[in-house]
């Protein structure tokens, strides 16, 4: 059987900003201390665990999953679902039970600086069709690429609370879409995973799962850089209103951190999509104007997907530019 170590490659070198990671704001130095419990099923350096004893299946296993690398902002909402039951494990709720704000804060920030595996080598023709999946989804079938939330290098959204996917074990991958597509994992917002997950054929999840063993994970990054802000000494001066860059800018701006959800996959996503007037023409009306559709992307809309700023490190002003962009490719 042919076998090849895949790299990923971008599309659309639009869509980078919904890879972005931000660590989370937590002492890395202490979640490195308190991370030493966590390695007893994890490992030592959050590489994961293929075959855990499973305590709910005397004599079974499953996989529990790689932390390295993982972005803080989901996994701090994981253990924040595992101590409120949101998420159930009977092994995690205890843990995260025990575990304060501070804590999770930490242990987040740490895994996010620690680097993840590396990709493996797998069955060539499955990784593609999975890349395939993962990259362009399947329209016919309603199936949403992973891409548009996951980001083309598979690192998730931080901000967003999306999570990386690429140096995960393949055995909790394939088992959280299984969950997902089942029912017994439901923390998703908006029933976003499981809505995919039940569109997603068994061959579809082994190929997906293939395709981002085959990528590796997130390099090391460096603990952030705890910064003391200057005392003014005078009244900070009102603030300006939202100015917009040029139509140029917002062009880029709008396929950097735009695209993944409002370009082609828009319609799966049940989200509006570039060029398309009469998408665009009932959310005007709803924001009352411009003005307020760049008040609603710094916001984010309540019961979608659309973080706050779409989950990008966009400034006020960036915004009014890719607002700026949308209307004038709509025609509005």
């Amino acid at each position: 059987m042919k076998k090849a170590v895949w790299t990923q490659t971008l599309v659309a070198a639009s869509v980078l900003a919904m890879s972005g990671t931000v660590m989370a704001a937590g002492d890395v130095d202490a979640g490195k201390a308190k991370a030493a419990v966590c390695g007893a099923c994890h490992g030592v350096t959050g590489q994961g665990n293929p075959a855990f004893p499973d305590p709910m299946n005397p004599g079974k296993t499953k996989a529990v999953p790689a932390l390295a690398g993982q972005n803080g902002g989901y996994l701090t909402k994981q253990m924040q679902d595992f101590k409120s039951g949101a998420r159930k494990d009977i092994l995690m709720t205890g843990q995260a039970l025990g575990l304060s704000d501070v804590d999770i804060a930490n242990l987040a920030a740490y895994y996010a600086t620690v680097a993840g595996a590396e990709g493996v080598t797998v069955d060539a023709d499955e990784a593609a069709r999975g890349k395939s999946l993962y990259q362009g989804g399947d329209m016919a079938r309603g199936v949403t690429a992973c891409m548009a939330c996951h980001g083309p290098e598979a690192s998730g959204n931080d901000m967003a609370k999306w999570p990386g996917l690429s140096g995960q074990l393949g055995g909790y991958t394939t088992a959280q879409i299984e969950a997902f597509r089942s029912g017994d994992r439901y923390n998703d917002p908006n029933k976003m995973m499981r809505d995919v997950a039940n569109r997603l054929t068994d061959g579809d999840v082994a190929a997906v799962t293939a395709y981002l063993q085959s990528i590796g994970g997130a390099a090391a990054k460096p603990a952030p850089v705890a910064t003391v802000p200057a005392v003014a000494e005078v009244a900070p001066a009102a603030p300006a209103p939202v100015a917009s860059a040029s139509s140029a800018d917002g062009a880029a701006l709008f396929q950097a951190s735009c695209f993944a959800c409002h370009g082609p996959a828009a319609p799966a996503l049940q989200a509006p999509q570039v060029g398309v007037k009469d998408n665009w023409v009932p959310r005007l009306e709803k924001t009352g104007g411009r003005d307020g559709m760049v008040a609603s992307a710094i916001t984010g809309v309540a019961g979608t997907a659309m973080a706050p700023r779409g989950g990008s490190a966009l400034s006020d002003a960036e915004i009014g530019a890719v607002v700026d962009y949308v209307l004038a490719q709509a025609g509005l």
